[in-house]
């Protein structure tokens, strides 16, 4: 089977990795037909959404089209299907135009409903603005033979609220890179996102500061984010103002984003808390094998509620016990107290959570196994792989 990943995506998202990663996986003959575009931002504010914004990014767009269109008859000659990634929601009607009777599959990851009106509120709900992308996302939905979405809940959402033939959806777990694989991700950097290192300067000084700190701690707990409304940091943080120092449980938050200086100034100067930079791959690995538990989302928005996001795979499939909001997009693979721990998405809660783990370490190494066993069995390589392969030939 040969497929065409196709579009301006960005290739560095770890949701558009997984996805070429899974296609060899499945012995897929991947082409790239590829122009980047949305890679250059990485941190992507309010503003970045905004119309004049939009504008700008439409027409650059375009001229990524033009040459997107050029080179596709010569990358899809013989191939049996047409995939388009993550940032695909222009891509996918430009290939539609383009596909001719090849299958399209579209793997979106989110919506922009979702993603700007539900959770990070850039457009109100009942705006113009939010209009228009239900507008957007119906008809890129649409556009596609098959739309692939990491959830049972995420499909009927969009069944929901966006009028999508359920017919038309499929669930196919995210899952973590092969970086993220107990003992196996030595020479895995190939599968896993270019890293992006810390601009922070003192990079070493400041590392081996942290972790003289946390050794002495009864609960190690890290968090790592693009800090984002959806990860709900500004809890995490709020969760920390519960904790009094002499607790033992330190937090480290690690990552960058619209709502850092927010959760910072939050923060304040809790001697429990410490922020760090974004951290290249290897050394973000080697702080979640350290870490006794590992955060995943706190956010209250719709979207929370309907996704799982690619950190708590690594973290778990890892071995890491996972301390996250309790969903129902997390109930679809793991079973709260067995193998993650859950709460509900409020300061109170987050750090009773957190006082109950450190009273109750023993529980850790059972949590992470039994987590990482849930992954390997419903969201693994092999088992991605194969669902994967099942959508493409039209199951």
């Amino acid at each position: 089977m040969i497929a065409v990943l196709f579009g301006t995506f960005d290739s560095r998202h770890a949701a558009n990795v997984l996805l070429r990663a899974d296609l060899i996986r499945a012995r897929v003959e991947v082409r790239l037909c590829h122009e980047p575009l949305w890679q250059a931002t990485r941190d992507k504010h309010a503003g970045y959404f905004r119309p004049a914004s939009l504008l700008r990014l439409g027409w650059q767009w375009l001229r990524a089209a033009l040459k997107l269109a050029l080179r596709f008859r010569h990358a899809a000659a013989g191939a049996d299907c047409v995939l388009v990634g993550f940032n695909g929601q222009l891509d996918v009607l430009l290939a539609r135009l383009l596909a001719g009777r090849r299958r399209l599959v579209f793997v979106p990851l989110v919506t922009l409903t979702e993603t700007l009106v539900e959770d990070r509120g850039v457009y109100i709900r009942e705006g113009l603005g939010a209009r228009l992308l239900r507008f957007a996302d119906r008809l890129s939905l649409r556009a596609a033979d098959r739309v692939v979405v990491d959830t049972r809940t995420h499909a009927d959402w969009i069944v929901r609220e966006l009028g999508i033939d359920p017919e038309q959806l499929r669930v196919c777990p995210l899952g973590a890179e092969d970086f993220f694989l107990p003992a196996t991700h030595a020479g895995a950097d190939a599968l896993a996102p270019d890293p992006v290192t810390e601009r922070a300067s003192g990079v070493g000084e400041r590392l081996a500061a942290v972790a003289g700190q946390t050794r002495g701690a009864t609960l190690r707990v890290l968090g790592y984010s693009s800090f984002l409304p959806l990860h709900g940091f500004d809890v995490v943080a709020a969760a920390a103002r519960l904790l009094a120092a002499d607790e033992g449980i330190a937090i480290e938050l690690v990552g960058s984003g619209p709502e850092h200086a927010k959760v910072v100034a939050q923060a304040g100067d809790l001697p429990q808390v410490d922020f760090i930079d974004w951290l290249p791959y290897p050394d973000l690995l080697e702080r979640i094998r350290r870490a006794d538990v590992v955060l995943g989302i706190f956010g209250s928005s719709v979207k929370a509620r309907m996704v799982i996001p690619n950190k708590v795979y690594q973290a778990a499939q890892i071995g890491r016990a996972v301390l996250t909001a309790d969903t129902p997009a997390i109930r679809e693979i793991f079973v709260p107290g067995e193998s993650i721990e859950v709460c509900e998405p409020t300061a109170e809660a987050l750090a009773a959570a957190l006082r109950a783990l450190a009273a109750e370490s023993s529980r850790l190494a059972g949590l992470g196994e039994a987590g990482r066993l849930a992954v390997a069995r419903s969201a693994g390589p092999k088992r991605r792989a194969a669902l994967l392969r099942e959508i493409l030939e039209g199951a």
